[in-house]
């Protein structure tokens, strides 16, 4: 399938591949139900090409990298019936066989490699998002939409093991920067049991030597599932979007980098918790895997610094009615004076600020520098003498 953006490959950029599956044709509710399909005893998803095309539609407006710009966006989705698409990825794939099938994947695959290999100062992003199965240890094999499909010589013909075509990827005459994004549970099927071995996943042979960074986040860890809001997003897509977004954000000459970023560092620290979080607010579990080669790169570039929901509370009530406060900027530029209808609450760029709070007798006046980092951070203010 062709990029959705003109292809460059004179120079070097970044080249993208997202993939999400939600409809699944054969499987026992699907469109056309088959044995094979109805063998792994799983049913159509709902927020699987929905994530992928918000992550699509990420890199196509927000995702910035000044030494490797997009220059490459391949994607294919299968979306349930009534699942929302990002609207903007949906003008752009309509008309066009945009499926997530073994023929589709396999020819992105071919022109995606082909494009990554083009310039080893080359940038690969690869996103997949649908039903997932594990066979080893450290395996990620994603179903596409047409497994269990009539004809099959092997059970997984449909479907990617997602971690052979990142160790295929994994070589020095490629892309030297990857990040890889696989959202999709990690469970052993019961079917597993009755064969030695399951074949047929699409799957790279690997070759010697190994690329500079390549981080493989897995959305669920071994044995376990990854979940989805109904007709939403799934929890892993909706962590890693507020992490790009800035909740993952590192600020100017971290790392020699002049501009806010997002790093591979602060991607590691942020996104295993926050999608941790977010399952527990739902009742539900759900742990991050890291793998691949790991080593601090840049993930996104901020075209503007990212914003900071502060609050402020002052403590003790009595105090509220007789205290004033003020912010500045780098202790200078002027935010918020003379404040007095507690709490304070202030959208404000990341950075070093100035809080003072002059307070009357009997409490006591207080000033302190905050350090604030997206997406937002709450103070609590005791000027008790």
């Amino acid at each position: 399938m062709p990029s959705l953006i003109d292809e460059d490959l004179t120079q070097p950029g970044t080249h993208a591949l997202v993939i999400g599956v939600s409809e699944y044709r054969h499987f026992e509710d699907g469109v056309e139900p088959t044995a094979a399909g109805e063998e792994f005893h799983m049913e159509q998803l709902s927020a699987a090409a929905r994530s992928a095309s918000e992550f699509a539609k990420w890199l196509l407006d927000d995702y910035r990298c000044q030494r490797a710009p997009l220059r490459s966006l391949r994607v294919l989705l299968s979306p349930s019936p009534g699942e929302e698409i990002h609207p903007d990825i949906a003008a752009r794939i309509a008309g066009a066989d945009h499926a997530a099938n073994r023929a589709n994947v396999q020819n992105d695959v071919v022109e995606f490699r082909n494009a990554c290999d083009s310039h080893t100062d080359n940038v690969l992003i690869v996103y997949v998002a649908g039903h997932g199965v594990q066979l080893t240890k450290h395996g990620a094999i994603v179903l596409l939409s047409d497994f269990g499909r009539p004809g099959q010589l092997a059970m997984l013909e449909g479907a990617i093991d997602m971690a052979s075509v990142h160790a295929g990827m994994n070589h020095p005459n490629t892309a030297r920067t990857q990040f890889w994004f696989v959202d999709a549970c990690r469970q052993k099927p019961s079917i597993a049991r009755r064969f030695e071995a399951l074949e047929g996943a699409l799957a790279l042979d690997v070759p010697n030597g190994s690329t500079e960074v390549s981080p493989l986040f897995l959305s669920a860890t071994t044995g376990t599932q990854a979940f989805a809001r109904p007709g939403g997003v799934t929890l892993f897509n909706e962590a890693l979007m507020a992490s790009l977004a800035g909740a993952a954000a590192t600020g100017p000459q971290a790392g020699g980098i002049d501009s806010w970023h997002v790093s591979v560092t602060e991607l590691i620290r942020r996104l295993p918790d926050e999608v941790m979080s977010l399952a527990e607010a739902e009742g539900a579990e759900q742990s991050v895997d890291i793998a691949g080669k790991i080593h601090e790169a840049v993930v996104h570039e901020f075209e503007e610094t990212p914003q900071v929901d502060l609050r402020v509370e002052l403590l003790p009530e009595a105090a509220r009615a007789v205290s004033r406060g003020s912010l500045k900027h780098d202790a200078t530029t002027v935010i918020v004076e003379d404040f007095t209808d507690w709490p304070l609450q202030e959208k404000v760029d990341a950075g070093l600020y100035l809080l003072n709070i002059e307070a009357e007798a009997p409490f006591e006046s207080w000033n302190q520098i905050l350090d604030l980092d997206p997406p937002e951070m709450t103070a609590e203010v005791d000027v008790e003498p």
